[in-house]
């Protein structure tokens, strides 16, 4: 089991841990530790990139996953040398990428306090795509002249933006999560996050700390059909 430092602070880019061995699987060849700043792909986040070192010895971090024991699987290569069960190592994400995915990942919640504030009973939110490359929010439910939405949906996550809301963070213990109907990795406390105002959701993803830090989210289309409504968005 891995201890999560990604959860402390987004913006913690560089870290030390202890190199406890090397594992491998059908994605390749991957760094275990005890402790680690790597946010693992999941929750519709994709995951960090970096190195990890020891001297001279150099792993390059290229995908990052947790299993289901919570361990945290660093994939990559060595560049350099090799590590040795109990080195000190010294962690380095790629800080333009995590600052990226969190705010893609942030703007994804807070598109949903937008939708929220037209009050379309029917719409559920459900999936939440935060990658770079077309990220959207899907909903259950449908919506009539989508294109209409719009430009109302634009005016309010730009007043909401414009209000630098607070993003809250609380962590929850197994029995408070249970109660909440929230998902956590085995033996690792629930996180529930919520834009100051709005409700709660379970998520394990890096964010920012208000939603100016977001910067412009422009609604880029509005597509339902199906029983489903997905709502594309980017962020510059």
């Amino acid at each position: 089991m891995t201890k999560i430092d990604y959860l402390d602070s987004t913006y913690l880019f560089e870290s030390k841990a202890i190199f406890v061995e090397i594992k491998e699987n059908e994605k390749g060849k991957a760094v275990i530790l005890d402790e680690t700043i790597f946010y693992p792909q999941g929750g519709g986040q994709p995951a960090d990139r970096g190195e990890i070192m020891s001297g001279d010895n150099i792993f390059a971090v290229n995908d990052v996953r947790l299993d289901e024991t919570g361990t945290i699987w660093h994939f990559g290569e060595f560049k350099n040398g090799e590590f040795k069960q109990g080195n000190k190592v010294i962690l380095k994400i790629d800080k333009d990428r995590r600052i990226l995915n969190a705010k893609l990942h942030s703007a994804g919640h807070l598109l949903d306090c937008a939708v929220s504030k037209i009050r379309i009973e029917n719409l559920k939110p459900t999936k939440g795509f935060h990658f770079p490359d077309g990220p959207y929010v899907e909903y259950d439910g449908t919506i009539e002249n989508p294109a209409e939405i719009i430009p109302i949906l634009q005016k309010n996550i730009d007043d909401l933006i414009e209000q630098n809301l607070q993003l809250e963070r609380k962590d929850l213990n197994p029995e408070e999560a249970q109660a909440k109907g929230v998902w956590a990795p085995a033996g690792k406390l629930a996180r529930i996050v919520n834009f100051a105002g709005f409700s709660i959701c379970g998520c394990g993803g890096t964010h920012v700390n208000t939603a100016s830090e977001i910067g412009k989210i422009t609604i880029r289309k509005i597509k339902s059909s199906q029983g489903k409504t997905k709502i594309a968005y980017s962020v510059v």
